[in-house]
């Protein structure tokens, strides 16, 4: 690599590392230990936006500090460019109102989500995950879209019985209006690639670790 790209390189992750967008404070979490716990489950499986820097991170990993009262920190692999997609605005990156829950907010294993219903008088439904995911996979395909999460930062919350859940946001792909059909394409297919692990390990207990 130049010197002058590795310089621009080490200026751009420097400047990451002191904006606090992939900083999640868990103040307003009851049980830290089981919401870090939770929220570990899909460190990797879910993609990572971050809007200071309108960047989508499919490689990260979570740190979390000692300290009882930090919060998690979000850490892309600097290295893994291919698995980092630029020029993602903050208006492409849409709430969803589905959450993802562990089972036993309601007696259950497993993971469940919440699926917010289509009309504003319909009501949500709590489904297993894979159920729920065929779903809204359908859901969207019907509008000649598709259903692509991410996680933004806020998105952990809770639940209720003071149980952790997850938010999911959305890639909007009509709004990326900067990007390349060859980064669209490779954006499509890393959240993809996530939901199908997920899909495929969200069985009871298998998203243990």
């Amino acid at each position: 690599m130049p010197t002058s790209s590795a310089a621009y390189a080490q200026a751009r992750w420097a400047e990451l590392q002191d904006q606090d967008d992939l900083d999640w404070n868990l103040d307003a979490i009851s049980d830290r230990s089981e919401a870090i716990a939770f929220l570990q489950r899909f460190e990797n499986r879910l993609c990572i936006y971050s809007g200071y820097v309108e960047k989508l991170y499919s490689n990260y990993s979570f740190v979390v500090p000692s300290e009882a009262r930090s919060g998690i920190t979000i850490l892309p692999d600097e290295q893994a460019w291919h698995d980092t997609f630029s020029d993602i605005p903050a208006s492409a990156v849409e709430p969803t109102g589905i959450h993802i829950m562990p089972g036993e907010t309601m007696g259950q294993t497993g993971l469940y989500l919440k699926v917010p219903g289509e009309h504003r008088l319909t009501a949500s439904q709590e489904l297993p995950f894979q159920q729920g995911l065929r779903l809204l996979i359908q859901r969207y395909l019907a509008k000649d879209d598709f259903f692509l999460p991410v996680l933004v930062k806020g998105d952990l919350r809770e639940y209720e019985a003071r149980m952790p859940s997850l938010h999911l946001h959305r890639i909007n792909l009509k709004k990326l209006v900067n990007c390349s059909q060859l980064s669209i394409n490779s954006l499509k297919s890393a959240v993809a690639d996530h939901l199908i692990g997920l899909f495929r390990q969200g069985t009871p207990g298998q998203l243990a670790g």
